[in-house]
């Protein structure tokens, strides 16, 4: 047997990765972590974008501020357990 698997009630072997305690989900304490920081990075590139003016390639990194602010929102709401149901 390869220390990468293990053998299942079935007879057949599982990868060691699919075990469900060495991956768990995230705990509230680290959705508020992720929240602050995509939160935070939002932030930053709408300053990037205000700085950048009279550059095309801005309506990209505004639009990078908006999806990371939005992620940090769900991560935020998964922190307080409105989205108990989510896998990601």
């Amino acid at each position: 047997m390869t220390p990468l698997s293990q053998n299942n009630s079935d007879g057949g072997e599982t990868p060691e990765h699919a075990d469900g305690e060495w991956f768990r989900g995230p705990t509230p304490r680290e959705h508020r972590i992720a929240a602050a920081l995509f939160v935070g990075f939002g932030v930053f590139f709408v300053m990037l974008y205000v700085v950048l003016a009279g550059w095309w390639f801005r309506w990209v990194i505004l639009a990078l501020a908006v999806w990371s602010v939005v992620v940090g929102v769900q991560h935020w709401r998964d922190a307080r357990g409105g989205a108990a149901g989510r896998n990601g």
